[in-house]
């Protein structure tokens, strides 16, 4: 698989870096979703690290890696708030994170509709040695430490937010979750954990896939999937795949596949059909009752 966002961390090894502090003047709120260190990566050192690159037919992204302290970048509806929150996964491969592309600006449109989002930064680290194209099966079995790791940050994201639901005027059982790519994997996840107090209520997958061994546990989320036939990094079959898993458990799911769109292209127009979805998504959490106050 032609990871897109690896070979972008491999070349941030060799990049001039910025660290991501000094680039936040006027930020949103951040806090951490752990009480005190985060458990599993007290190894992890070394300050963020972020660099800015284009990609074709998506243009600019602003990347951050070598994360090791878990956080919710809070963004707050400009008008009145209907009262649900998602917690937004960005992509990345599981080893940076592209902030902008998959974090702030799913931020903003969720906040458009009066929806408090929480763009989660998660623990992630630049490749040592990773391959810049590989098979999605050998991804899958190259990163299951990482994701662990990730599902562990999203979880918790998602028991933070209930904890502290009152302060941010959701309503604890109105919380979701949305995962591109690599935070489509992560998504799906915690979708499926069996825990209630670490599960969204309501999940939607960008470009994803359900690795998870486990089936969804009854009780499960609806979820809504996204997908273009032409992904060159995770077979739309994966999506497919989602689809009848949540359909074999009983559980409300909703697909759409488009012909092309490729891989990575969230909330940004490309001038295709794909351009629709968030239209799609809109009318999904419409029919939910997530937009209603």
């Amino acid at each position: 698989m032609n990871l897109r966002f690896v070979v972008i961390a491999l070349l941030c090894a060799s990049c001039s870096r910025t660290p991501a502090a000094s680039q936040r003047v006027h930020a949103p709120e951040v806090v951490r979703i752990w009480p005190g260190p985060p458990p599993g990566t007290g190894s992890w050192t070394g300050a963020e690290q972020t660099i800015d690159t284009e990609l074709p037919n998506i243009g600019k992204v602003h990347i951050i890696t070598n994360v090791t302290v878990p956080t919710l970048t809070v963004f707050h509806p400009l008008g009145k708030a209907n009262g649900t929150a998602v917690v937004v996964v960005p992509g990345g491969a599981f080893r940076a994170l592209p902030w902008d592309l998959d974090g702030t600006e799913a931020a903003r449109w969720l906040t458009g509709r009066g929806i408090t989002a929480f763009v989660l930064k998660y623990r992630v680290r630049p490749p040592v040695n990773a391959p810049a194209s590989e098979s999605f099966d050998d991804f899958d079995r190259r990163t299951e430490a990482a994701r662990d790791i990730a599902v562990a940050d999203a979880e918790q994201a998602v028991r933070f937010v209930r904890a502290h639901a009152k302060q941010y005027q959701v309503a604890p059982s109105r919380i979701g979750m949305i995962g591109f790519s690599a935070g489509a994997i992560t998504t799906l996840s915690a979708a499926a954990t069996a825990a209630p107090s670490a599960r969204p209520d309501f999940a939607a997958s960008l470009y994803g896939a359900l690795l998870t061994k486990a089936p969804p546990p009854a009780g499960g989320p609806p979820l809504f999937i996204v997908a273009a036939q032409d992904d060159p990094q995770v077979p739309p079959g994966k999506s497919l795949d989602i689809f009848r898993a949540w359909i074999a458990a009983g559980l409300p799911a909703e697909l759409h596949l488009y012909e092309k769109g490729g891989h990575g292209f969230g909330f940004r127009p490309q001038r295709l059909p794909v351009d629709r979805w968030p239209d799609a998504f809109q009318a999904w959490l419409g029919a939910h009752g997530y937009l209603k106050p």
